[in-house]
């Protein structure tokens, strides 16, 4: 199990990479054209990027955390096709 003091250094580490540009010079996001697997994974690992930096700026900056996302309430219907 990792320990606190752990934690906070990945997510230091994480929070130096610098996410993926978010369009192009036509303003298209860059994997707007690409398969949707890899937009899933590119968006996954930005959203981690921007996490990391947020609780990093949180810890040594007192910026408050990152809000939470809205609870899906049709999560269930969505998946049951209902």
């Amino acid at each position: 199990m990792a320990t606190e003091t752990q934690i906070i250094e990945h997510l230091r580490k994480l929070a130096q990479r610098k996410e993926r540009p978010r369009c192009d010079d036509d303003g298209m996001p860059y994997y707007a054209c690409g398969n949707f697997d890899d937009a899933w994974q590119i968006g996954t690992e930005d959203g981690e990027i921007m996490l990391a930096q947020s609780l990093i700026e949180s810890l040594d900056n007192g910026a408050p955390l990152p809000a939470l996302p809205d609870e899906d309430e049709d999560e269930d219907e969505d998946e049951t096709g209902g």
